[in-house]
């Protein structure tokens, strides 16, 4: 089964970064431009809607597959790929709590629980699927935020910031203070291993910058995802009806656990 949660696989570096201490006073302005830019990035639109090609790679599957995806906060993806005559050849739905995927040539449709096994096996650790709007769009989700250290990237691309929801994870996340972006998301797990590496690059210029690239490595399942957004659909507005995707009744159903 290929589907949009599967398609992670390794694209570029998940080391650690090279930093540099700063004094009190530099982490304490660089802590207000970090909070300012998630105070704004809650004003900003709920939803997106663009043309998408994703490149992928893993030790299940390999490919690009070029569609739309649209997404609406907190959680809900659609992701249709097409073949050169526009006609859909897979579909992957989620609202943050099932998935459902279609493989058009097989005929068939796939339904289960992001919390499932099925799902654990392609999906990788760290990135939370209730809230996948975010992930993918270079902000940081919602929630209780505390700051655990600031330092200065060695190569002046801009602070890391050592962050904690509370839920067993940290995280390290690249501020690139010019711009007022994110440019790399690093999960930590419990025991401080790196189990998850995003990187955002081409954002576009405007009040809510969007990334126009998007390379999702999984470190557990040694596998990338390679998102290329472009042509966006100005001011989006989606329901959760959206979100949902009719196959004809000749197709197969097969719950996965």
């Amino acid at each position: 089964m290929i589907c949009f949660g599967a398609s992670f696989a390794v694209f570029g570096c998940a080391t650690l970064p090279d930093t540099v201490d700063i004094r009190e006073t530099e982490k304490e302005r660089a802590a207000s431009r970090f909070k300012e830019m998630i105070a704004r990035q809650q004003q900003c639109r709920c939803c997106i809607d663009a043309q998408a090609s994703v490149t992928f790679s893993s030790i299940w599957h390999k490919g690009t597959l070029s569609g739309y995806l649209q997404a609406m906060s907190p959680s809900f993806l659609k992701f249709m790929g097409i073949n050169p005559l526009g006609q859909p050849l897979a579909v992957f739905v989620t609202d943050g709590d099932t998935f459902h995927y279609v493989a058009v040539p097989e005929s068939k449709e796939y339904e289960g629980k992001v919390r499932g096994t099925t799902y654990a096996k392609y999906a990788p650790e760290g990135f939370l699927p209730e809230h996948g709007f975010y992930w993918l769009i270079g902000r940081l989700y919602p929630g209780k935020i505390k700051i655990l250290n600031v330092s200065r990237d060695k190569k002046d691309e801009g602070y890391w910031f050592e962050i904690s929801y509370g839920n067993g994870t940290t995280s390290l996340v690249l501020f690139q203070e010019e711009k007022d972006v994110l440019r790399r998301h690093i999960v930590l797990n419990a025991e401080g291993d790196r189990i998850l590496n995003v990187l955002y690059d081409d954002y576009s210029d405007s009040l809510c910058p969007l990334p126009g690239k998007v390379t999702v490595t999984s470190l557990i399942h040694n596998s990338t995802m390679e998102l290329r957004l472009f042509d966006w659909l100005p001011e989006v507005t989606f329901s959760k009806q959206d979100f949902t995707y009719k196959v004809p009744p000749a197709f197969e159903r097969v719950f996965v656990q």
